[in-house]
């Protein structure tokens, strides 16, 4: 074999261990990849360390189950109003907008306990008295799965429903007189608004 065969082996040998040897960085960016892949929410939400507080354990289910936008209430009251004058006669096609005066309201149930405690005390005098004291303690009660000890979220008491300050319905019929009457009884009725915050309005195309 001559020396440029050598040399020309010599030099592919070099080039075949240089491409196989690792980049720096590539095996550390890959982990720092797989890393944040394999986070989960629950340790994106913890702390530096880690570690769960009880802060991630209560608030995660309570943002999960959070109260309905109002402007969705108000769309799905707008509907059922709607749907309801097309079927009244003298009504005939109808636009409604309601309008909200507060957001809803989740009320959680709370466990209440109260502590009483009777002490005697002696006076200056050297007689004694008794002395009473009272202590509340109120807290959130959470529901449980079954065969866990993670808490799921606060269980719901009961759900308030945003208010309504005001309807305003445009109706074919809204000019006539006992249209209208139809109309503000109605949602009187239904959602015990005053009179004043019901407005019939004649509809146009």
């Amino acid at each position: 074999m001559t020396r440029e065969k050598w040399l020309f082996l010599l030099l592919l040998g070099v080039i075949l261990m240089i491409l196989s040897m690792p980049f720096p960085g590539s095996s550390s960016k890959k982990t720092g990849q797989t890393k944040g892949e394999n986070v989960s929410l629950w340790e994106k939400n913890s702390s530096g360390d880690g570690q769960q507080t009880e802060e991630n354990i209560v608030q995660e289910p309570v943002q999960a189950a959070s109260a309905k936008p109002a402007r969705d209430y108000e769309k799905e009251l707008e509907d059922r109003i709607s749907q309801l004058l097309k079927s009244v006669e003298g009504v005939g096609k109808v636009d409604v907008m309601v309008v909200l005066s507060s957001s809803g309201e989740k009320v959680f149930r709370t466990d209440r306990s109260e502590n009483t405690s009777t002490t005697k005390e002696k006076d200056a005098s050297g007689g004694e008295r008794d002395a009473v004291s009272s202590q509340l303690e109120e807290n959130t009660v959470f529901s449980q799965s079954a065969g866990q000890n993670t808490g799921n979220g606060p269980l719901i008491e009961k759900e308030l429903y945003p208010q309504i300050s005001g309807i305003v319905i445009s109706a074919q019929g809204g000019d006539l007189p006992s249209v209208q009457a139809e109309i503000s009884q109605a949602m009187e009725a239904l959602f015990g608004l005053e009179p004043h915050k019901i407005k019939v309005l004649k509809r146009v195309e």
